[in-house]
């Protein structure tokens, strides 16, 4: 139970942090073709039931090429913190030629009836880098 809790608790901690990174993001114009909301991309994440999330244990330390083989991981099938992923996702997701230069913090996989079929990466580091993106078709949105 306590580990329910705790992953809520990251779950959430992290998509309050991503929603205050939106408010300080750079605006910029952007081409309608090259905007669309997470459930544009995905319609499969609207039946998302359950997550997966891992948070590297070092993601700013010096190894670049290593950072990401040591994470703490949790899952969640609570609907609160489920709904709190599809309120980010119900936002604008921006085509990328490139992925930005900045490390992750983590990864969530998202689940239908036991199976994956979506990974979203983040970034809560609001000053420097902050996103949630999914790659499509080999775009990073």
């Amino acid at each position: 139970m306590i580990k329910k809790i705790q992953a809520l608790g990251w779950m959430l901690a992290m998509l309050v942090f991503l929603s205050a990174c939106k408010d300080k993001a750079e605006k910029t114009s952007i081409k309608e073709e090259s905007s669309q909301s997470g459930f544009n991309l995905d319609p499969r994440l609207h039946q998302t039931d359950s997550l997966v999330i891992s948070f590297y244990k070092d993601p700013y330390g010096e190894d670049s090429l290593r950072y990401t083989r040591y994470y703490t991981q949790s899952s969640v099938t609570d609907q609160g913190g489920i709904n709190a992923l599809k309120d980010q996702l119900n936002e604008i997701f921006i085509k990328k030629e490139h992925r930005d230069n900045c490390r992750g913090e983590g990864k969530i996989w998202c689940f239908r009836k036991g199976r994956i079929f979506q990974t979203l990466y983040f970034s809560t580091r609001c000053n420097e880098c902050c996103f949630v993106y999914l790659i499509k078709d080999g775009d990073f949105y």
